[in-house]
């Protein structure tokens, strides 16, 4: 094959003109069929690592808060200011993993959930909870997790390791035969009304007292998690608590006569359907600390329940403290007359909230941009904003309109969102995962020449933003590469990588093939895809290996 050659900066993404400048690398290399120089002593000799500890390949890594030994299990360590291995894991991709207040739990390639912190076990200690369900999706709330499986079933499980364990039931003699045991004490959650033929549970999403889910018939509903849960209509119904789950106290005390409301999973095992949505089909549910929002599948967005940070986005003349009823966000309103606009994402945490939107206007190109609203004390608006309350959705600028070059196209095209974490902390920090691989050739991805580069802002007194420092960040910035890539080593060689003002050997997500373990280290399935994905914790974060296949 002929030599030929194409700059590293591939997709050079702008924001008006002045972008251009600062994300065009004018680095060319040489891209034949030879591979990339060898990794490990190219990266060594150009500078030295930003990763604290030696990490084996697919090993989470993980930075912020270990008041609760949710990072690691060493006591004495109560907060990890630099990105460090997560050991006690393994070096193995997973299907998800989150990282609540007081735990932690992950699924691994077998579908079985396992679990670690003191809010599961006072030592830290990590260990096998639900298991045999298939399970894919994790949705975590302070004292339950739920767990979506593979056939949209939905299960949750108190995080009390010591419940958990006690109140298993035992099983049948056939059921030991034809089933795995799950272990642990579990409940499988129903809805109100009958489902259709072939209908099941889509997705799901947990704020602090509260749960929505979807299905895929796009009918949505709520649940409560504690009394708490309807304390500004955020379940979507009239429902007043506990009565609405008290319908036998005895036998519900009588399950779990030591576990307070907000750990007890049957506190309430019937989800609601939102009557105001009826009717209305929606793609996406997303559950903040006591607000809720939906997507439709035309990409309009409706929110109700708490506003009193702005983080419903209802406008500058809409500031009461609880919408009731499911309500429009009008995103329009930032928006010049005559632009088309979807919303394509929600991510909601705490009191803030985030809109990816897809617009074109008369003629233009389509572009992609990034709202915000609610509480920016933290800097968790990303609009430079250190607002405690933002009533009105705002476009990030350093994230919203940036275009990159498309080769096949011979134009610049818009460079689209991928992904938005956010913390469920109220001092919430937020990761966007930008698309810069769209644009990409095959051989280059499978080389790890290209990867999607990763932004961060927010809060960072636990030093959760993964830059050494405590002090919060109000726009969005890159962190420095954290796992060697072929990228990487090339680029660290060349004089460009102590002039630009790009950081070149950026953190960017690649994908990749590995085997999977459990964590006790048996062998699940080899060559699984995976693709390298960053989390929000809270008050920390972690970058692990997600499995896609």
């Amino acid at each position: 094959m002929s030599a030929t050659y194409r700059s590293l900066g591939r997709a050079a993404p702008f924001v008006g003109g002045l972008a251009v400048a600062v994300y065009a690398s004018k680095l060319n290399v040489r891209n034949d069929d030879s591979a990339p120089p060898p990794l490990p002593k190219a990266v060594a000799a150009a500078r030295p690592s930003t990763l604290f500890g030696a990490a084996a390949p697919f090993t989470p890594i993980a930075w912020g808060t270990n008041e609760y030994l949710t990072l690691s299990p060493d006591p004495s360590v109560k907060v990890i200011k630099r990105p460090t291995p997560m050991a006690t894991l393994g070096a193995t991709p997973l299907h998800d993993l989150v990282i609540h207040e007081k735990y932690g739990a992950a699924i691994d390639a077998r579908g079985d959930v396992w679990m670690w912190g003191k809010g599961y076990d006072p030592t830290g200690e990590i260990g096998r909870s639900l298991r045999g369900k298939k399970l894919r999706t994790l949705a975590a709330g302070p004292g339950k997790l739920f767990g979506l499986s593979k056939d949209g079933r939905l299960y949750v499980v108190s995080v009390d390791r010591a419940f958990q364990e006690g109140q298993a039931k035992p099983r049948g003699y056939w059921k030991k035969l034809t089933t795995r045991d799950p272990i642990v004490d579990f409940v499988e959650l129903q809805a109100s009304e009958k489902f259709h033929w072939g209908e099941k549970w889509e997705s799901v999403s947990v704020g602090r007292h509260h749960l929505l889910a979807v299905t895929n018939r796009g009918r949505t509903f709520s649940l409560p998690l504690s009394p708490s849960a309807n304390t500004h209509r955020q379940l979507g119904t009239k429902q007043t608590l506990p009565a609405a789950v008290a319908a036998s106290p005895e036998k519900a005390l009588a399950d779990s006569p030591s576990l307070p409301p907000e750990s007890d999973p049957r506190f309430a095992t019937t989800l609601t359907q939102i009557p105001a949505l009826a009717g209305i089909k929606i793609d996406q549910v997303a559950a903040s600390e006591r607000s809720s929002f939906v997507r439709t599948d035309e990409g309009r967005v409706l929110g109700f329940g708490a506003n009193d940070y702005g983080q419903i986005g209802l406008g500058a003349n809409t500031t009461v403290a609880t919408v009731p009823t499911p309500v429009e966000i009008v995103l329009a309103k930032a928006y010049p007359a005559g632009t088309t606009l979807r919303c394509t994402n929600i991510a909601a945490g705490a009191y803030t909230t985030m809109f990816t939107v897809e617009r074109a206007a008369i003629g233009g190109p389509k572009l992609f941009d990034l709202l915000s609203c609610g509480n920016g004390q933290s800097g968790s608006l990303g609009t430079s904003s250190t607002s405690s309350a933002c009533y009105v959705p705002t476009r990030i600028r350093a994230l919203s309109g940036i275009q990159e070059y498309s080769e096949k196209l011979q134009a610049a095209i818009g460079l689209n969102i991928h992904k938005v974490s956010i913390s469920p902390s109220p001092n919430t920090h937020v990761f966007a995962v930008l698309d810069t691989v769209s644009e990409a050739d095959a051989k280059g991805l499978k080389d790890g020449l290209y990867g999607r580069d990763v932004m961060v802002w927010g809060g960072n007194f636990d030093y959760q933003l993964g830059n050494g420092k405590k002090s919060g960040v109000a726009v969005p910035q890159h962190l420095p590469s954290l796992i060697p890539h072929a990228i990487d080593a090339i680029v660290a060689q060349t004089p460009e990588a102590e002039s630009s003002p790009l950081p070149l050997t950026r953190l960017q997500l690649h994908a990749a093939v590995a085997d999977t373990y459990d964590m006790l280290g048996k062998l699940i399935k080899r060559g699984v895809k995976t693709e390298e994905t960053v989390v929000a914790g809270y008050n920390c974060s972690v970058l692990y290996n997600k499995i896609i296949s």
